[in-house]
């Protein structure tokens, strides 16, 4: 990853990715070293607990099918850091990154900032000296939040849209004990006067994020209450079209199936459409046709992702119990094929995750389960994740890599099984290079075919 990035392979000796220090103080130091790049760029900020990749990966898609110029900063990355900013839909070059990340590591001699925080201003430098997402440029950027929102590296922007995708539990350790208390901290991106697009889900996210947006007079545009999508309620043709349109009367505009699988993407979709619309009525230039190019067009690697094969390999990067829900929701669904098979899985979870809620709703649906301590020194011990699976009535083996695990889940689901990778990004990324390093073209549409015979939800 690192050997024709020096000045990456000079940043991870330095400073550990794993080092989480919320708040702003070091980042903006760092930025004015810099000649405040964040300052005039035209964002896009988005913050929530699940689905912020996809909905900028459908933002993204939109944009470009509109020729609207776009750049795009999220995390972490799959398989090269390079994925963590792109433009126009491509990964930023060697040189390009080595250059980037040497000039800002130049700026911080006194090494104040964390991994995050050097690399989130090397992108909004970049994407500054791009010279077309801000001071007038035609061109948006997207950028997601790390942790939270509040005290987040990337809360140093004025943005022209904010977008709240689903908050749940997660990251209790920094973000609070309480859904509330998370909710107040992805709030904590919303500015005075900038409109809002938000799905948070539970109702008292809900309530905090009108509380926050009214505090601000920032303009909101609620799922459910605003703006609303619907579903054919059976048949096959479910999953072939679905429907969206703001409150207020207006008609419902059809729409293609989400190109990334499992049904919460249509909640997704439908946010990222939300956000379009406001972003139209800025003056943007975006179409039906292109939101809906861009709907069917969109990608985002390792969610329900599936490499076919003898077994096909399903990749999903579910982390929490709130992922973990709609993932298990996608497997009763018949994503996996029919009938169905029990799953052959390959599972790691991070420290501070909560494991064993995550390990229950996938319980009834495995067979055989092969763990890999994953993530370096944010991973859990081999004892501690064969350990998640006491309660469960299967075989569980701990390998020391994912090659291994993966060689050992082929041989153990044999050519009718399928296997499932899940639990932590990390091990997605890995399973992914090495699946990618054998199989020329993944075939992601593969679980779309099948949710579409289901035809439920």
């Amino acid at each position: 990853m690192t050997g024709r990035v020096p000045a990456l392979r000079a940043l991870l000796a330095r400073r550990s990715p794993a080092t989480i220090r919320p708040g702003l103080r070091a980042v903006r130091r760092l930025l004015a070293r810099l000649g405040d790049p964040q300052r005039g760029l035209a964002v896009v900020h988005v913050a929530g607990t699940n689905g912020k990749g996809s909905v900028i990966a459908f933002l993204e898609a939109i944009l470009l099918a509109a020729g609207i110029p776009v750049a795009s900063y999220t995390s972490p990355h799959l398989i090269r850091f390079h994925e963590r900013m792109r433009i126009d839909g491509r990964e930023i070059t060697d040189a390009a990154l080595n250059a980037l990340l040497t000039e800002v590591l130049a700026a911080d001699p006194e090494e104040e900032t964390t991994f995050f925080e050097l690399t989130t201003a090397a992108a909004l430098l970049h994407f500054a000296r791009e010279g077309r997402f801000g001071s007038g440029g035609p061109g948006l950027v997207l950028l997601e939040t790390g942790l939270g929102g509040r005290l987040d590296a990337t809360n140093v922007v004025l943005p022209r849209l904010v977008v709240i995708t689903t908050i749940a539990m997660d990251h209790e350790a920094y973000l609070g004990s309480t859904l509330a208390a998370i909710a107040r901290e992805k709030a904590g991106i919303l500015k005075p006067g900038v409109p809002v697009v938000a799905a948070p889900g539970a109702r008292v996210a809900q309530r905090v994020v009108r509380e926050v947006a009214g505090r601000l007079s920032a303009p909101l545009w609620l799922a459910g209450r605003d703006f609303h999508h619907s579903l054919p309620c059976c048949g096959p043709a479910a999953w072939l079209d679905w429907r969206f349109r703001l409150a207020g009367g207006g008609p419902w505009a059809r729409m293609p199936a989400p190109a990334l699988p499992g049904g919460h993407q249509y909640a997704n979709a439908a946010l990222a459409l939300a956000g379009a619309v406001v972003l139209r009525g800025q003056g943007m230039r975006i179409s039906l046709a292109h939101a809906w190019s861009g709907i069917a067009h969109a990608r985002w690697p390792g969610r329900l992702e599936c490499f076919p094969g003898t077994p096909p390999v399903w990749l999903d990067g579910a982390h929490n119990p709130s992922g973990m829900e709609a993932l298990v929701r996608w497997v009763q669904n018949g994503g996996m094929g029919e009938p169905f098979v029990p799953i052959t899985l390959i599972f790691s979870v991070v420290q501070h995750k909560n494991g064993q809620d995550m390990v229950h709703g996938l319980i009834p649906w495995v067979r055989e389960v092969f763990t890999v301590p994953c993530g370096g020194e944010r991973g859990r011990p081999p004892e501690e994740l064969i350990g998640l699976w006491n309660v469960a009535p299967v075989a569980v083996t701990c390998l020391a890599d994912a090659g291994q695990a993966l060689a050992a889940a082929r041989r153990s689901a044999g050519p009718g099984g399928r296997i499932l990778v899940t639990g932590s990004l990390f091990l997605v990324g890995e399973v992914r290079s090495l699946l990618l390093s054998s199989i020329s073209m993944p075939v992601a549409g593969v679980a779309r075919r099948n949710e579409r015979k289901r035809g439920t939800a």
